[in-house]
């Protein structure tokens, strides 16, 4: 082997010529180991020769090159020449365009010449060569957020009472269909945007300005929610509203803001005073409502008392009278006792006997009897 590097040796049957290092030797001309201004060095010489040689041999079957040395052309490409290395390329790049693999929050459609074929699951999956069958790929098991504030004056909304509210909301939604989001709807992103502005205009129209922004703010939020799901649904967006939040619902700012003071403050007053009129309520009525079943309840005993004693004087008139009836003089005797000891019982009482004093008149002392009936 020569003494120089070159794949051709040093041109000169073994022996070194000039310096060895050209491989045509130097043949009476200049010698190239010094460059001169403006020329370039022989390494790089024998290099760019070595090159154009190589691409003879591919070609020509000449020695050396792509075919792995210099015996015309050995490999499997070299007859094709710089032909079969792009053929090997475009082989290889549709056998690795079979394969792909989709994320586990993803899901893939396969497109055949443009059209829908199938979805395909997370994981690793298999097509047909591009540009035979493409793919789309999207996140189907991830929570995507849109708001919609009122930068643009959208929030501005009408109420069922004929008010304006500023409304900012957020809706959370997820791809659940990806065949119908992608095909059925142009740009679904836009359009549950849209819908969502009306599902939400919609609700408040029917209901109360102080309802939204204070008790009632967790039923529009479900009622918008399910408006937007069954407009999206006849749309076939392939989009499931997962949740409606209301960031902000409060009266325009300005002199509306004062004028709504105004009405929540007089609301609140009026409201104060139901409660007091309550109170007074709650503690009069159940006093009246008891003075009144204890006057029923005393006169229903007066009534029982007065019909017992009637009735028991009747059946006492009834036994005198039977027994009048039998011994007429014995009973006006005994009833007339009866009444004279009923009218005396309660009077002071001076008895003389008959049989005494006679001639003699009797002394009463009526200061004394005076001052007795005055005492008691």
């Amino acid at each position: 082997m020569s003494d120089n590097k070159s794949p051709w040796g040093n041109g000169s049957g073994g022996k070194k010529s000039g310096s060895g290092k050209s491989p045509w030797g130097n043949n009476g001309r200049p010698d190239r180991n010094k460059p001169r201004a403006g020329e370039t060095s022989q390494d790089l010489e024998n290099v760019i020769e070595g090159f154009k040689s190589r691409v003879r041999s591919s070609r020509g079957g000449g020695g050396g090159g792509f075919g792995g040395g210099g015996g015309g052309g050995n490999s499997p490409l070299a007859k094709f020449g710089p032909f079969g290395i792009i053929i090997a390329i475009g082989v290889i790049t549709m056998l690795v365009s079979t394969v792909y693999q989709v994320d586990q929050q993803e899901e893939a459609v396969v497109l055949r010449f443009g059209k829908y074929e199938r979805t395909s699951p997370p994981g690793l999956n298999f097509k047909l060569p591009s540009p035979f069958e493409t793919i789309e790929k999207r996140p189907t098991r991830v929570v995507q957020k849109t708001t919609i504030s009122g930068s643009n004056g959208s929030s501005m909304m009408l109420t069922g009472d004929e008010n304006i509210a500023d409304i900012d909301f957020t809706v959370l939604w997820r791809i659940n269909d990806l065949k119908d989001y992608i095909f059925e709807v142009d740009e679904p992103a836009v359009a549950l945007r849209a819908v969502a502005e009306s599902a939400m205009r919609e609700i408040v129209g029917k209901s109360e300005l102080e309802k939204i922004i204070t008790l009632d703010r967790l039923g529009t939020t479900i009622a918008v929610r399910d408006l937007m799901q069954n407009t999206l649904d006849e749309y076939k967006a392939g989009i499931e509203v997962v949740e409606v939040q209301l960031q902000k619902a409060d009266v325009p700012e300005g002199r509306v803001v004062e004028a709504f003071r105004d009405v929540v403050n007089a609301a609140q007053d009026a409201e104060t005073s139901i409660n007091k009129a309550t109170e007074y309520e709650n503690t009069v009525v159940p006093n009246a409502r008891g003075e009144a079943a204890q006057i029923i309840q005393d006169a229903e005993a007066y009534k029982g008392r007065v019909v017992a004693e009637a009735k028991g004087e009747a059946e006492r008139f009834n036994l005198i009278l039977k027994e009048y009836l039998a011994a007429p003089k014995v009973t006006r005797q005994r009833m007339y006792l009866e009444t004279i000891e009923q009218v005396y019982a309660p009077a002071d009482k001076i008895i003389l006997d008959d049989a005494a004093g006679q001639g003699i008149v009797p002394y009463l002392p009526l200061d004394q009897l005076q001052k007795k009936k005055g005492g008691n």
